[in-house]
């Protein structure tokens, strides 16, 4: 029997906790996990709609998953990744062979432990390939919480920095921004254009995007020789700005043109969360290096990884690579990776992604249409974005920091918080890491009256949104 008072208190008293002051702290006990619920110590099962970080895909504790899991600890303990075991190279053939093949491009993959590890070595990577030092991101980013990754974060709040619940007082870690190798490019933001352009479809010159001009402008002032790589999320996780098609061939073209690689990270888009298996396959366009995390092993155990085109392989492979990872391709995770992506193929979980995330979008659209404080709906497959605003025909945000705050003073005002307090009166879990962007995601498994249930939560929660629309 648990002690969930002692369990408090412990946490309370001894784990360096983040997103909330002490002061401020409050603590939400989970007993266990099943399927798209959390379940509380008194029994109480709150739908996740967020699947953990966007990272559950293929569901909780799927018993196939927790099956490979135990019968790799009956074989191993910790076998480095110099050494071959059976799950490595299975895990490696179905990403390379099974998922990328038709496409075309995938050479080889390298597994590490999380999506930060991921970029990290997305970047090391393109740096020796190309012999070339700078890395250019996009505003509005997140691709991870290390020095390399973390630099690259386009959200204030989220490099690691410290912020007063009372004062405005923030603190970013010094030296962290940038790191001395980074350039931040404008990111496609069409609902709050950075040019001032109404209508996504005017704001081209010769027949490129403002936001690629601004990007090819910054390009030319480092010099096209001195760029390695351009890094983006398809679909902003922390952002959540969803990136028009033309920006994405644009970009995908200008990197070739010029000799620079494009590293795609799919960390929080990849394993089915668009109704692809990743979420370049809508655009009809293919990367250099793509990073994967989340979805790769649906977070049952740390993993996670990069893929290189043949053309990067190639290369590698007449190199000695000096460089090592103590856990990457651990024989237990790779085990827990290679029953994920066959349960996700066994049970069509791509597809059903992308039907169910029809619904879903449908649902929400419905949202959009009856409620003031809902600017814009966007996204793909079961991961979609919500822009709420105080006023719907000038689009102002409630928090007019917005995508630019510091995390500072009293995050209840934040429209994204008031909107996940109240769906949790309704027992579902929604949230979002800029104050006036929801974000949902469910689990690929989620069923239709799953979705209706925490569309109903959405309904309640915005119709008390709507209340200070006027405020």
């Amino acid at each position: 029997m648990v002690d969930w008072e002692k369990v408090i208190e412990w946490d309370r008293k001894y784990y360096l906790g983040i997103k909330q002051a002490l002061r401020e702290w409050t603590p939400i006990p989970v007993a266990k996990v099943e399927g798209s619920y959390l379940v509380t110590p008194n029994g109480g099962r709150i739908l996740d709609f967020l699947s953990g970080l966007i990272s559950v895909n293929a569901g909780q504790r799927q018993p196939k998953v927790v099956e490979a899991i135990k019968e790799a600890l009956d074989r191993y303990g910790y076998v480095w990744e110099f050494m071959q075991t059976p799950y490595k190279s299975e895990a490696a053939k179905l990403i390379v062979e099974d998922v990328l093949g038709p496409d075309g491009w995938a050479g080889r993959v390298r597994f590490v432990n999380s999506g930060s590890e991921a970029n990290e070595e997305a970047f090391i990577l393109s740096r020796l390939y190309t012999n070339r030092p700078y890395i250019i991101a996009r505003e509005y980013a997140y691709h991870g919480w290390t020095t390399g990754a973390g630099s690259c974060c386009g959200l204030r709040w989220w490099r690691g920095s410290i912020a007063s619940p009372t004062t405005e007082e923030h603190r970013e870690v010094p030296g962290f921004q940038h790191g001395g190798f980074l350039v931040v490019a404008p990111a496609p933001h069409c609902y709050r254009c950075p040019y001032g352009y109404g209508d996504p479809k005017r704001c081209t010159v010769n027949g490129v995007r403002a936001c690629i001009n601004a990007l090819w402008r910054q390009i030319l002032g480092l010099g096209p020789q001195n760029v390695a790589a351009v890094i983006t999320e398809i679909i902003s996780g922390g952002g959540l700005i969803v990136s028009p098609k033309e920006w994405v061939r644009e970009l995908r073209e200008l990197t070739r043109k010029n000799g620079i690689l494009w590293i795609d990270d799919e960390v929080m888009t990849g394993f089915g969360r668009t109704g692809r298996w990743f979420c370049y396959q809508h655009y009809g366009v293919t990367p250099d290096v793509m990073t994967m995390g989340k979805g790769i092993v649906s977070s049952q155990l740390p993993a996670a990884g990069v893929v290189v085109s043949k053309e990067l392989a190639e290369f590698f492979e007449e190199y000695r690579w000096w460089h090592a990872n103590t856990y990457a391709a651990h024989p237990v995770s790779m085990a827990a990776v290679v029953a994920n992506i066959k349960l996700m193929m066994e049970e069509k979980l791509v597809e059903r992604a992308a039907e169910t995330g029809e619904y879903l979008g449908r649902r929400l659209r419905e949202l959009e249409r009856e409620h003031e404080c809902v600017g814009e709906v966007s996204g793909m497959g079961l991961f979609w974005g919500v822009e709420l605003v105080r006023d719907k025909e000038t689009k102002e945000p409630f928090f007019p920091e917005d995508r630019f705050t510091r995390g500072t003073g009293d995050l209840g005002r934040w429209a994204v918080n008031i909107v996940q307090a109240k769906a949790l009166e309704r027992g579902v879990l929604v949230g979002g890491f800029a104050p006036n962007c929801l974000r949902i995601g469910p689990a690929l498994t989620v069923t239709r009256e799953e979705v209706d249930r925490g569309v109903e939560a959405l309904d309640y929660a915005f119709t008390e949104l709507d209340k200070l629309c006027r405020a």
